[in-house]
């Protein structure tokens, strides 16, 4: 289990399709499946931080990777940007746990902690067979006060992890759902996984 130092300010934010961070911060998935950016060191995803800000991206983000009872909730998300030249921080990401998935089929029968459809896993998976694929199980917080932060050109392109340009207020936050049953469904999630 990994325990997230107690930050009142972030620097450096994860990027993320904006639908999945939307599907974070509302409760209605707790992990992320990461490989890793063409821009990351060797194409591989590392977990280079145990606390960070979620940026959510529009790049690459299909609809047809969500499954249809998501898709509506989610329209806004999945059109692309209010503001181009504007991104709003307001979700703050713990990793709980990390595991390694080798196949498709030990995500089958999880679909309570996220929204993906089984095409998504499959496909993710089939990409760069040879890099990692790994689950981060996640304890999530919504910010008070959510940041609009100037988009800089820095932060374009397939990587994972971007340097923000000013510091994020972070202290005055509030955990995503029930705290005891968040976290008892990070054990379930981890249990599921390491029984598969």
């Amino acid at each position: 289990m990994y325990n997230a130092p107690v930050m009142e300010t972030g620097s450096i934010a994860l990027k993320e399709w904006a639908v999945i961070v939307e599907a974070l911060a509302t409760g209605r998935q707790i992990f992320l499946l990461r490989k890793g950016g063409i821009r990351d060191d060797r194409g591989a995803f590392r977990l280079e931080q145990s606390a960070f800000l979620f940026y959510p991206t529009f790049e690459h983000q299909q609809a047809e990777m969500i499954r249809p009872e998501f898709r509506q909730l989610f329209e806004r998300e999945l059109s692309g940007p209010a503001d181009p030249n504007r991104v709003t921080l307001g979700l703050f990401g713990e990793t709980a746990f990390v595991a390694e998935v080798r196949r498709p089929e030990a995500l089958v029968g999880l679909e309570r902690f996220h929204v993906w459809t089984p095409e998504f896993f499959v496909k993710r998976m089939a990409y760069r067979p040879q890099a990692p694929t790994l689950v981060v199980g996640l304890r999530l917080f919504r910010l008070g006060r959510p940041a609009l932060h100037p988009v800089d050109p820095a932060y374009a392109g397939c990587k994972s992890w971007v340097p923000l340009t000013a510091p994020v207020p972070i202290g005055e936050r509030e955990r995503v759902g029930v705290a005891a049953e968040a976290d008892a469904a990070l054990k379930e999630l981890r249990r599921k996984l390491s029984s598969s």
